[in-house]
């Protein structure tokens, strides 16, 4: 007998709603895929790109600071105390705080590259061709994802899940070819079918999960757009805007400059004092 015959209103009812909402999660995921692997990237570079290198010259700034002011405490502490200061021990000290410093420094100094890394990249492009290659790049993803995501089919074969695992990485890697390959591989391979023996409790089941994916996944999107860079995403296109922070942040850097003369020459004053005492 015919399968398709003994659907009842109900299960006929709840497998529409479920092919519905695959392709809402579908799109989520989409979204949320390109939002992740390409506009951050993209919103990163910028941002490095028109801020980002002078903020990277305040914090440098600010740590030497911080250094100059530990040092000069360190030195100020013995002299109060009426002891001979213990160069070594000072510099030591001086040394293990400037160890977190230049951690710090350096993923800011990674961060600097990856971003002129990215923009040398894209620069070159045909942005005609590229828009159009990235809109085909995208379409051919929301398609497998929605034929392949395990969410949507967690009755599906290893070799899909593998297949998946490969239309992941071809997304991230923004490879057109290759995701073209992908899909005309799944079209050749054998596609998934819904089991039409599952009881209405089973679908019932299936699109109250799916309902739950659909709302975590939204609340994901909606988590990645209110943090950064996402929060700079229209100021980063504001011309006027950047001048602005460039000038406020030029202002704070020849501020700290000056202030980092004063100290180092406060920290020489307390050196040669401590080394007089030494003397003595």
């Amino acid at each position: 007998m015919n399968n398709e015959l003994d659907i009842s209103p109900r299960k006929q009812q709840l497998k529409e709603e479920y092919e519905r909402l695959q392709q809402v999660y579908s799109n989520l995921i989409t979204k949320r895929d390109d939002l992740v692997l390409h506009e951050i990237p993209r919103l990163e570079a910028l941002y490095m790109e028109t801020i980002g290198q002078l903020q990277y010259e305040e914090l440098c700034l600010q740590y030497d600071i911080a250094l100059l002011k530990f040092e000069r405490d360190l030195l100020q502490a013995y002299i109060n105390r009426g002891e001979e200061p213990d160069i070594k021990v000072v510099a030591q000290k001086v040394d293990e705080t400037a160890e977190t410093f230049n951690q710090n420094i350096h993923q800011e100094e990674e961060k600097i590259k990856k971003a002129k890394a990215y923009i040398e990249e894209h620069k070159e492009e045909n942005s005609k061709q590229r828009d159009a290659e990235k809109l085909e790049l995208k379409q051919i993803y929301k398609r497998l994802v929605h034929r392949l995501h395990p969410d949507l089919h967690p009755e599906q074969t290893e070799w899909e899940r593998e297949l998946f695992l490969k239309v992941q990485e071809a997304y991230r890697n923004e490879d057109l070819e290759r995701l073209r390959q992908l899909e005309a591989e799944l079209n050749a391979g054998m596609p998934f079918t819904s089991v039409e023996s599952d009881t209405i409790e089973d679908w019932e089941e299936r699109v109250k999960k799916l309902k739950e994916q659909i709302t975590a996944i939204e609340e994901e999107i909606d988590r990645i757009e209110h943090e950064f860079p996402f929060t700079y995403r229209d100021k980063l296109n504001d011309q006027e805007w950047i001048a602005a922070q460039k000038e406020e942040i030029r202002v704070r850097i020849e501020r700290l400059q000056e202030e980092k003369e004063r100290l180092e020459k406060i920290v020489e004053v307390l050196r040669q004092q401590a080394n007089e005492e030494s003397d003595n």
